[in-house]
Parts: structure tokens; sequence; C-alpha cells
């Protein structure tokens, strides 16, 4: 099926000239060559078996009728498609969190990729029904994963590719950055003041859940949210040294 099927006849007249040969399938008539070497091309054959015969006309109308020819037209065997996973490359290693970015390549010799599939063991991750194929996995924990590419033609073929392992390590928490920005450093109250104690705090890689601050060990209070102070209303005399302690959400 689908290949181009070159029909030919050779024709005579003993006593006149051949005005044409046709071409016929059974009683269907495919075609007709009105000169030598009459031939015709049939591109769309169908599958089955088919009666071939080329009927010649001469000048005064006289029709002969080859003998036929059979032949077989057999249903295209189906070849399925190539898929290659070509990122992440092997052995590759990930910070959980991070969007691992799964790409391939899928080729059909004859036909269409209708999808090409992502897979992670047997879970599937996601497909794209369109090259380039591509998916983004956003939610991968610690471990390691073998990843597939499964690619589905058009007639409904699968292939899957070879796998690639890959390894998501857990994020390395670092610790927040805190300073005290009031009161300046050897600053003297009245006592009875309220003292204002602020500071400020971030977070590489998280957020700050809290700011305490401190009288030496003794815990005055805490802020929970930007910006962080705290009103130390019963300062006893003498020095103090005032110190801000910030938590992140990794409880460092």
């Amino acid at each position: 099926v689908g290949a181009a099927i070159t029909i030919t006849a050779s024709a005579t007249d003993s006593n006149g000239s051949i005005t044409k040969v046709e071409f016929f399938d059974g009683t269907t008539k495919l075609g007709e060559d009105g000169a030598s070497p009459y031939s015709f091309v049939w591109n769309n054959a169908t599958a089955g078996t088919h009666s071939l015969t080329a009927r010649a006309t001469d000048n005064a109308s006289g029709v002969t009728t080859s003998t036929a020819v059979t032949i077989t037209v057999n249903t295209a065997a189906n070849t399925p498609p190539v898929v290659s996973l070509t990122g992440p490359a092997n052995n590759a290693q990930f910070t959980a969190g991070t969007a691992i970015n799964i790409t391939a390549t899928a080729t059909d010799a004859n036909g269409t990729v209708a999808k090409v599939e992502f897979f992670r063991g047997t879970t599937k991750l996601g497909e794209d029904l369109t090259s380039p194929y591509t998916f983004a996995w956003n939610n991968a924990t610690a471990g390691t994963y073998s990843l597939t590419a499964r690619a589905t033609d058009n007639a409904n073929a699968v292939t899957t590719s070879a796998g690639v392992n890959i390894t998501v390590t857990a994020p390395v928490n670092r610790p927040p950055v805190v300073s005290l920005t009031a009161p300046a450093n050897n600053a003297q109250f009245a006592p009875g003041s309220s003292i204002t104690l602020t500071a400020t705090a971030s977070d590489p890689n998280g957020t700050v859940t809290k700011v305490e601050f401190f009288n030496g060990t003794v815990k005055l209070g805490e802020d929970l949210s930007s910006p962080y102070s705290f009103a130390w209303c019963n300062a006893a005399s003498g020095p103090h040294v005032i110190t801000a302690k910030a938590t992140d959400n990794g409880n460092l």
C-alpha cells in the first residue's frame, strides 16, 4: 500500500495504428496512454488482490483486451517510532526544588509522532504533543530516579527510550543573617525609658520565621514579621548587652 505501481503494455496493429491503450483494475479504468511506450503509474492501490488488463483501440475503433495479470497489494507494516532522551544527561544531579527540564527527540519512518510521554520509573510525569518534545519537572523530591520517554505514532505503535538516571539531593539550608539597627552601641537611656530595639533579618534560601531580642541571656521579646522590633520598658539601671537572634524556616 502506498507504492507507485507502473503498468506497461505493448500494442501493435497490423493494418492501421493504435490510438490508445487503456489500463483497468477489473472493470475499473485506471488511466490510458495515447502513444508508445504505453504505460500508467497507479498510485492509490488499496490492499488486496487486483486483476489488471490493458485494452488497445486502433484507428478503426477495433478493440482488443489483453490477458489479465494478477497482483497483490499488501497492507503496509507499520514501523514503530524512534525516540531518545536528550536531556538531562545521564547521572546528572539536581537540588530538590529546582526545575528539571526533560527533553526528547522522536521520529516516525512511515507516519507521524502523535505524542511523547515522560516517565519517572512507571509514573507518568507529563507529555508533549509537538516537537520539540519537552517537560519541566518542578516538584522532584530527594532521591535517585530513572527517566524515560515514550513515543506513540499515528498508528498507535509505541517505543520507549533508554533510561537516564538522575539524582535529586536535599537543599543545604543556610542560616539567616541578622543585625541590630537600634539602639546604637553605647547608647544611654534614663531609667524608666521605653527603649525600642530594632533589627533587620533575611534568609538566603528561605524565610525568617522570627527575631528574638535578648538582654544577655535573658529573652526580652520577639517579633514574627518585618520590620522586627520590641519596646523594652523595664530596663534596670546599669550596662546591658543587647542581641537579636533570627530563626529561619529550616530552624537555623
